[in-house]
């Protein structure tokens, strides 16, 4: 797998965190059988109690890989926190990138950031903000020196309604948007570039281009999942809701296992009322694979509540708001279906 990006350092040993985080340490890879915990009494008594030291922010790292409803807040610690070397900063936002909201200003003031790594992971990191903030937050970036921080900015921006741009601003957007597709053109062997296309070309209203480069990136490699998943949510929203079925059951013969398009099919079949089995079924499926997903468990409840089966629904229901006590749509449903059942 080639990683997003390298890492070529060499970190002192710390045994301590390795049962929190689930990663391998030096020491214990070489004394087999022997513990973490062994290793980090060790070092204590070796090298004296400074060896035992305080948080890692590989702890933030575990804890948002792990489903941790406070995962996503260590993260955006994590960004605020400028005595981090910019790398870690960098690939918190990155990180952060499916939540918009938590640590949304502290990933806003990184876009003006000396550091251009750290200022190209904010732009990255902003593209699920509204697009009025994400305007005025990204903007300035599309006029810097450094391409790789014009770039994402342009993309991040590709989704924004042309009337909330400046008539001053939208020069500097088609011309670092340009940009960007030029540079996707070089790789267009590569499933990542069809794919970035696709989603520029989607986000500015080319359906048509935007489909061919889905397409064109499935071609290259059948089992690349996110332009799998992008062309069943375009076919859907094309009202191609057949289409995009066959996409993901083509996905799931290949690749069962895949939860995100277990998940994807049981959100498409619940549009039909007539198929809601089939879409709790499939939710159910997507449940087990993605069990710290609240989200999951919130669509599988309403989808057994509709066809009449409480027991799991409630249970379904509950799993979700354990995952994440803050949402309201969960407390809302909740609510609902007590209310619904005579239970005040």
């Amino acid at each position: 797998q080639i990683q997003p990006r390298p890492d070529h350092s060499i970190r002192i040993p710390r045994p301590d965190l390795s049962a929190k985080v689930k990663a391998p340490d030096a020491c214990t890879q070489c004394h087999k059988g022997k513990t973490p915990a062994w290793a980090a009494e060790a070092m204590v008594r070796w090298y004296g109690p400074i060896r035992r030291q305080g948080p890692h922010f590989g702890e933030a790292f575990a804890l948002a890989r792990g489903g941790e409803p406070k995962g996503y807040e260590a993260l955006a610690a994590l960004v605020a926190n400028r005595s981090m070397p910019p790398i870690v900063r960098a690939s918190a936002m990155a990180a952060l990138r499916p939540d918009p909201l938590t640590g949304a200003e502290a990933r806003i003031a990184a876009t003006r950031d000396p550091d251009p790594e750290v200022r190209a992971a904010a732009a990255d990191s902003l593209e699920g903000l509204n697009a009025p903030e994400r305007v005025t937050a990204l903007g300035p970036l599309l006029s810097v020196r450094v391409r790789a921080v014009r770039l994402p900015a342009a993309r991040a921006l590709s989704s924004a309604p042309a009337e909330q741009m400046e008539a001053t601003l939208r020069p500097r957007f088609d011309a670092a948007l340009a940009e960007y597709i030029a540079a996707q053109e070089v790789s267009l062997d590569m499933p990542g570039a069809q794919f970035n296309l696709a989603i520029v070309y989607e986000n500015t209203g080319r359906r048509d281009q935007a489909e061919r480069h889905y397409l064109g990136a499935l071609r290259i490699d059948p089992d690349f999942t996110p332009a799998r998943a992008n062309l069943a949510q375009l076919y859907a929203a094309s009202a191609r809701n057949g289409d995009a079925e066959r996409v993901l059951v083509e996905g799931l013969k290949r690749l069962p296992d895949l939860g995100e398009l277990q998940y994807s099919l049981g959100l498409l079949l619940a549009e039909d009322p007539n198929r809601m089995k089939e879409s709790a079924e499939a939710l159910g499926r997507a449940s087990k694979l993605l069990p710290t997903r609240p989200d999951v468990h919130y669509n599988l409840g309403l989808a057994l509540e509709v066809l009449g089966q409480n027991a799991p629904a409630e249970r379904a229901m509950l799993q979700a708001q354990q995952l994440n006590p803050t949402d309201p749509r969960i407390a809302y449903a909740l609510a609902i279906f007590y209310s619904k059942t005579g239970r005040n």
